[in-house]
């Protein structure tokens, strides 16, 4: 019998059997009644359970097997077979980072809920599809679709609910994670926090339904990390505002509306804004050539004598501090989530590959260097997961201080890509590949690391409030 496991379900398919014992000379006394081949096959890891057994069926026919009859089968069929089967026999692993230390009791059921919901989703629908759009540089609108149905972002209600929705999509790609990102948090926050009922009753409910879709626009050509000293301005016109200036690196911003940032010339404070795509003056381009998180549309903005109607300026949103610090803090939890997303990707991806793939006659998973390496990976991943859920609930209960999200946000992202790197190195020239993961975490890892604060500002950020004293503006 061909034994193949699939999805923890075993399925049996006939493939050879033989009713007499085999040569005695040959086998030493052994006799043989029937002969066992065993494999495990992840599903998303390699391939349909059928396309493997006709690959084993060719390579059957290319090694020249002959059955002469029911009653004898020669020693060399027997001999080649059985090294046929080691290529694809795997040895038990720890499948899932999150077993290790019980971390599923640390969820509560409607916790542990979206978490299963969110991973069957990007596993059934968006993983099959999304490296050919990571490989195009395309938006994947087919998969964002076929999310809507699940009206996620109405269900994701705390820190950890979103967070582990994080998690999930970041484990089939950081760049699907970051999108929802931006639409589940940046994005309605903003308007849910510093907007009016009107636009509140205006915008909110279709973008939780995702009927459209909107972009966050802070950072400058000019000012990344000084984003305090953004120019991009608002002119007090009859009946609204003018605004003219410019954006770069802002995810969806090629969408349905913006939450712009931009300096009022009347009092020169940082007010916030929203933007519709579709008014004159506004002009996005997509960035080209980037090689990480491939399928957000960063783009870069300009802004034209826009005019904004007096009702899309967003009343509580009236400087710096009492704006776009608020709004970064409240997403600033969200992005190491998508860091562990990325860790518990490159760990799952490894730990399949090292335990399916022989050198030197045995597994790979059974060289020391390599269990010290995955080690540190799956280590990684607890002592991340740790910190991350206990900052998501103290943000819950409003606890949390900017320094410690910042804090948390900078060591996660900064190990992820220790991660990453690992993980690619355990799989060798395979790393390099799409499709085993490894290679997309590490570019993706560089971009989690730098955006919402880079690793230098968030620990600058948490050494002021450690030690009482600002290294910076």
């Amino acid at each position: 019998m061909l034994q193949c496991h699939q999805k923890r379900e075993q399925i049996s398919v006939t493939f050879l059997t033989f009713k007499s014992s085999i040569d005695k000379k040959i086998w030493r006394g052994r006799e043989l009644f029937s002969l066992q081949v065993e494999y495990v096959i992840i599903k998303q890891n390699f391939m349909e359970y059928k396309e493997i057994l006709q690959i084993i069926k060719s390579q059957l026919l290319q090694l020249h097997i002959i059955i002469q009859n029911d009653d004898i089968i020669n020693y060399n069929f027997m001999f080649r077979l059985n090294q046929l089967a080691g290529q694809f026999k795997e040895v038990k692993f720890l499948a899932d980072p999150l077993e290790y230390l019980r971390l599923y009791d640390m969820l509560e059921k409607d916790e542990k809920d979206i978490c299963f919901a969110v991973r069957k989703f990007a596993q059934e629908k968006a993983a099959p599809t999304i490296n050919k759009y990571v490989e195009a540089a395309e938006f994947p609108t087919e998969i964002v679709e076929a999310l809507k149905p699940l009206k996620l972002i109405h269900k994701t209600d705390t820190y950890v609910k979103t967070g582990l929705a994080y998690l999930e999509l970041a484990k089939v790609d950081a760049g699907l994670s970051t999108f929802y990102l931006l639409i589940s948090s940046l994005v309605p926050h903003s308007i849910e926090t510093f907007g009016s009922e009107d636009q509140k009753k205006k915008y909110l409910t279709r973008i939780k339904d995702m009927d459209i879709l909107g972009g966050w626009a802070l950072t400058e050509r000019e000012y990344g990390s000084d984003a305090s000293s953004l120019q991009t301005s608002v002119k007090k016109v009859q009946g609204g505002y003018l605004l003219n200036g410019n954006k770069r690196w802002i995810g969806n911003g090629n969408k349905d509306i913006l939450v712009v940032w931009a300096r009022n010339t009347e009092n020169n404070n940082i007010e916030g804004f929203i933007v519709e795509n579709k008014w004159a003056g506004v002009h996005a381009e997509p960035i080209k050539h980037k090689l990480a998180l491939r399928i957000v549309q960063n783009c870069q903005i300009t802004f034209k004598d826009v005019f904004i109607p007096d009702e899309n300026r967003m009343p509580k949103a009236k400087d710096f501090q009492n704006g776009v610090t608020q709004a970064l803090q409240h997403s600033r939890v969200g992005v190491p989530w998508i860091a562990l997303g990325i860790q518990a990707g490159v760990y799952e991806n490894v730990v399949k590959f090292v335990t399916r793939r022989k050198q030197f006659g045995k597994h790979v998973a059974g060289f020391q260097l390599q269990q010290e390496r995955l080690t540190r990976i799956l280590t990684t991943f607890q002592a991340s997961f740790l910190m991350v859920i206990q900052v998501s609930r103290l943000a819950q209960e409003k606890k949390a201080t900017l320094g410690q999200i910042a804090a948390v946000k900078a060591w996660v992202t900064d190990k992820t890509r220790e991660v990453a790197r690992l993980g690619r190195e355990m799989m060798g020239g395979d790393g390099i590949l799409v499709e085993n993961y490894c290679i997309k975490a590490l570019t993706d890892a560089e971009v989690v690391y730098t955006y919402e604060g880079s690793y230098d500002i968030n620990s600058l950020i948490a050494g002021r409030e450690i030690t009482g004293l600002a290294a910076f503006k």
